[in-house]
């Protein structure tokens, strides 16, 4: 079980010392300077604008060809256009766009095909190689706005792969997507393996683009092992199946195959794939996929075929899971809570604190109402122990950003017993993915402020800030 617990100020904030406290309390809280050139705030946001601005998707080819370079990672702003010029489309003609913005402001740049992400040393490699689907570049600013908060502005660059004039429109990767693997509860019927075969998974090509198959086909038959899926071997298909419900608790395998339509660019590439397979590529879920292993193509160069795994739990729950980003605090009510198991049986010598505060990605329901959330991989809790909040904060704080900020001299200290953990919030007033303090403990404060929720905040870091409540003492 995975708890991202992060003690805020590593490098801007002292631990104070909970044992009684003589010596003199000392901060070494960084401030942040407002080091734009901007006299108001609607000429730093025309500069962020004018910096935007600068992007569209270029060729892959275009980068290679141009010889310049792309510097990924964490970079000064006024470095950034000298780093990239291959990422920049149109040059800003915005006089003083980056003293606008401020001198201390950064830019940081990432690269990924499909899911994969790239780093500097394979960058150009990848940008080369035509079988590879395009790249996408992920370049965010970061600057601090006039009121010293700090701001973050995300922009994407894709650039897409070309070819030679006599086959401009020639399909050279195919990348399967579909989800692997899909759960289904004890006793439930096939059907759902069934559609979800001819909804859930489709085919892409080198840009992103769909790519269209005669007919997708879910094998009807379910296998013990990923082998005889692939192969089709029916001798060896698995008995969980009785009156088209599982039976049987496990893991099995499931074959699914795309057959091309006659003269599609799907036919065309199966054929070429089998007779050059260095000149094109097939992934699955965004990686390099490897033929007999992750697919295979049929002998009469028609049929795509791939596998993915099939778990039917030990339990008669029907479970439909959706995507979710939030935090899930803890109730007070008990000390702590169980958690249970991908099977909803109670997982022995685990359980959360009372008022602890957990990021959750999946929630779930069953078929009597019954709603879990995830908090890490296997381990659900009930959502009658939690109280939930959407992803950007939690305790109730609807981000829109910190105001009356007036300068102190205090100590705040979280009174409550070891174990229990408090969210840390950004200048916006929303709260950190991964940071909180831990009780008991004390942090020097210097600025308070009042949030969009009316809740009175602690800077206790350099746009770090703890919310007033409960278990916490200013003084």
């Amino acid at each position: 079980m995975k708890k991202s617990i992060k003690y805020a100020g590593i490098a801007a904030a002292t631990l104070l010392a909970v044992a009684p406290v003589a010596a003199p309390v000392v901060s070494t809280t960084a401030q942040a300077a407002v080091t734009s050139v901007a006299t108001d705030q609607s000429k730093q946001n025309d500069a962020v604008t004018a910096f935007g601005n600068q992007f569209a998707d270029v060729t892959a080819k275009s980068i290679v060809d141009g010889g310049k370079s792309i510097t990924l990672g964490s970079q000064k702003l006024s470095d950034f256009a000298t780093n990239n010029a291959d990422l920049i489309k149109t040059a800003a003609t915005l006089e003083n766009m980056n003293d606008l913005i401020g001198s201390g402001a950064t830019v940081t740049v990432s690269a990924k095909y499909g899911s994969t992400s790239i780093n500097q040393a394979d960058l150009t490699k990848i940008l080369a190689d035509e079988t590879y689907p395009a790249v996408e570049f992920t370049i965010t600013l970061n600057y601090n706005n006039l009121n010293d908060q700090a701001v973050s502005k995300t922009y994407t660059v894709k650039a897409t792969r070309t070819t030679t004039d006599n086959n401009a429109n020639e399909l050279k990767t195919v990348n399967a997507k579909f989800t692997t693997p899909v759960s289904v509860a004890l006793d439930s019927t096939t059907t759902s393996t069934q559609l979800t075969a001819t909804t859930d998974i489709h085919l892409t090509d080198q840009n992103g683009d769909g790519v269209v198959a005669g007919t997708v086909k879910a094998d009807t038959n379910y296998y013990n092992t990923y082998a005889d899926a692939m192969n089709g071997n029916t001798t060896s298909a698995t008995n969980t199946v009785v009156n088209n419900k599982f039976t049987k608790a496990g893991t099995y395998y499931q074959a699914i195959s795309f057959t091309a339509g006659n003269g599609s660019s799907l036919a065309t590439f199966i054929s070429n794939y089998t007779q050059d397979p260095s000149s094109y590529t097939v992934y699955v879920n965004g990686a390099k996929a490897s033929a007999g292993y992750d697919f295979k193509a049929s002998t009469d160069n028609t049929t795509l075929t791939f596998v993915r795994a099939i778990n039917v739990s030990n339990t008669t729950d029907n479970w439909t899971t959706t995507d979710t980003t939030g935090v899930v605090t803890t109730k007070s009510a008990s000390k702590y809570y169980t958690l249970k198991n991908d099977d909803n049986a109670t997982i022995a010598n685990r359980a959360l604190g009372a008022n602890t505060p957990w990021r959750t990605d999946k929630v779930r329901t069953n078929q009597d109402g019954v709603k879990q959330y995830r908090v890490a991989t296997g381990e659900w809790i009930d959502a009658d122990n939690v109280v939930y909040s959407n992803g950007d904060n939690n305790n109730s704080n609807n981000g829109s950003g910190l105001t009356d900020i007036k300068t102190v001299s205090g100590v705040a200290t979280l009174t409550k017993a070891k174990g229990y953990f408090m969210a840390l919030f950004n200048d916006e007033g929303k709260a950190y993915d991964n940071k909180y303090l831990g009780s008991p403990s004390a942090w020097r404060v210097d600025r308070t402020a009042k949030g969009a929720d009316g809740n009175t905040y602690y800077r206790v870091a350099t746009s770090e800030w703890l919310q007033a409540g409960e278990g916490v003492s200013f003084k």
